[in-house]
């Protein structure tokens, strides 16, 4: 469950907990699991990402739908060399970090937290998975409030 939370100074204070299933597109039998987790005090996104079945990974993005049919990124968690990400047979850890409200771009660039927040609550933020075979994402996921 997400929090905001407004200071006595007027600043937004963020914290909650956040998760995404990701399912796999048609054809393809990977799946994953993404946890994020804000605290307003860091003022950070710690993230971790796990996969199975994922082969020859080029990226992984947290996106916003627009309501035009497109969903720009918001963050980019990993860029791969041309070659991929190493293969993954059982499940992995295939990204953990943390980025702020500095690393936004597209729709939330110069936003803060809470901005991503409101965007999650509204059902607006996805994360992709993409590799060779799937270069539009392999698994793709809403981010939901969770544990």
């Amino acid at each position: 469950m997400s929090v905001i939370s407004i200071t006595q100074t007027g600043n937004a204070q963020v914290k909650g907990k956040f998760t995404a299933d990701l399912q796999p597109r048609s054809g393809s039998n990977a799946t994953g699991k993404a946890n994020l987790e804000l605290n307003g005090d860091q003022k950070l996104v710690k993230y971790t990402i796990k996969g199975t079945g994922l082969n020859n990974i080029t990226g992984i993005a947290i996106s916003q739908e627009t309501g035009t049919g497109r969903a720009p990124d918001v963050v980019t968690i990993r860029s791969a060399p041309q070659s991929g990400i190493e293969p993954s047979s059982g499940e992995r850890e295939i990204a953990k970090g943390n980025f702020t409200a500095s690393d936004f771009m597209g729709p939330l660039q110069g936003k803060n937290l809470a901005d991503f927040v409101k965007a999650i609550d509204d059902g607006k933020i996805i994360i992709t998975v993409s590799t060779g075979p799937y270069p539009l994402g392999e698994i793709f996921g809403n981010v939901t409030s969770g544990k």
